[in-house]
This record gives C-alpha cells, sequence and structure tokens, in this order.
C-alpha cells in the first residue's frame, strides 16, 4: 500500500504542477487539462485507502460537487452565470464537508466549539472583515450568494475545528489546517474577483485550494 500510494502522490505533484504551472503562465488550455482532474485524483485516492464508514458518501458528495464547481468555475470569464453556478457548487461541497465532519468521531465527547462556542468568535470576525472589503465590488444578487458561500465556508472550518480531541490528532491536525487553507483561497479569490487584481492571483488561489483539498482528503484518510 505505502509502494502504491507513494507512486498515486508522485501522480498528483504532476497533476498539480500541470494546474500551477497553467494559472501562473495564464494557459488555460492547460488548466483545462489539468484542474478537472484534482478531485478525480482526490476521490480515486480516497477511495482507494479508506473502507466503508458512516461519513463515507457526505465526502465523496463533498468531492463531487468540489469537482462541479472546479469546472463551472473554469469559465466564469466567459459569463457571471458560470461564477454564480460554481459558486452553488461549492456551497453543496461546504454542507456536505459539514455534514461529514459533524456525523463522525472517534468519541463521544461533546465537541470542542460545542464546549468552548467562543471559539467560533474569531470566525465570525474574519467573515464580516471579509465580507465588507469586497462588499462595495457586489451588487445585486451577488452580495446575497457570496454572503451565504462565505457562511458556508466559515461553518465548514468551524465544524472542522469540532472535531478536536473527537477524532485521531493527525487527523484534526490535517482537516483543520485544509479547512484554514480554504479559507484563505477563497478570500483571495474573492478578493482577486471583487477589489483588486493579484499578481499571478490565480496561482496563488489554485496552490492553497489544492493544498486545502489534499490536507482535507488526507485527514479523513487517517480516520478510516
Amino acid at each position: 500500500m505505502k509502494s502504491r500510494n507513494l507512486i498515486l502522490n508522485l501522480f498528483f505533484l504532476v497533476i498539480a504542477a500541470g494546474q500551477l504551472f497553467g494559472s501562473w503562465h495564464d494557459i488555460k488550455s492547460i488548466e483545462y487539462a489539468f484542474k478537472p482532474l484534482i478531485l478525480i485524483w482526490i476521490t480515486v485516492y480516497f477511495l482507494l485507502n479508506t473502507g466503508p464508514a458512516p461519513y463515507r458518501k457526505l465526502v465523496l458528495l463533498a468531492f463531487f460537487f468540489s469537482w462541479v464547481g472546479d469546472l463551472l468555475l473554469m469559465f466564469a470569464w466567459k459569463h457571471d452565470l458560470f461564477f454564480f453556478a460554481g459558486v452553488g457548487g461549492f456551497f453543496a461541497s461546504q454542507v456536505a464537508y459539514i455534514q461529514a465532519f459533524r456525523k463522525f468521531a472517534v468519541s463521544d465527547e461533546k465537541g470542542f466549539v460545542a464546549r468552548k462556542p467562543i471559539w467560533i468568535l474569531p470566525f465570525g470576525f474574519y467573515l464580516v472583515f471579509i465580507f465588507f472589503l469586497i462588499l462595495p465590488g457586489l451588487e445585486g444578487i451577488m452580495i446575497p450568494v457570496v454572503f451565504l458561500y462565505a457562511v458556508s465556508l466559515i461553518g465548514m472550518s468551524v465544524a472542522a475545528l469540532n472535531r478536536y480531541q473527537r477524532v485521531d490528532s493527525n487527523s484534526f491536525g490535517l482537516m483543520f489546517s485544509g479547512s484554514l487553507l480554504f479559507l484563505v483561497s477563497d478570500s483571495l479569490l474573492a478578493y482577486n474577483r471583487f477589489v483588486t487584481e493579484i499578481p499571478n492571483g490565480g496561482f496563488w488561489v489554485m496552490l492553497t485550494y489544492i493544498g486545502a483539498q489534499y490536507l482535507i482528503m488526507q485527514g479523513l484518510c487517517r480516520d478510516a
């Protein structure tokens, strides 16, 4: 299994490098070739390294909706409808992640955030900060759509934090780090789209996004 996973991870490095090369040089044909492979690889790796589990179908749903979001956002430059649909895909993905994180734990102990709800405050402050930062660039239906997605994204990270001391420490560390990278990635995406263009913004968005999905998946595999 170790040799198989090593080969799989080397293959993932090729996929990630191809995607990041395309993002850095803004070569859409390369991005179109590699970006759809990211979640396909993550799904295959997850299936090969996990057995039947109560959260498995929810995780697969999260991967699927993330993949749909990836595909739609590739064409967001053509029309805003692709952007809205892509955000919808990722919203469904975050909801599935939240449900998976809530339903699976190796301990019956009450969740960390449930015991110490004050830890919700930093996430709430960040939500308010980033939303009002990009608000001047939003208009019409974009305002509630982006806000609702931001709430789901924050909720996913809070749900990951809530697993602290209820699952293996390595699993928690990987998944929570991945959830924070997801926050960083989508914050960069929003800032780049609605505030001002970030130099090589697409590269930094994809770098953090790839890391987020990979870490979350690896964390889930640790508990399988």
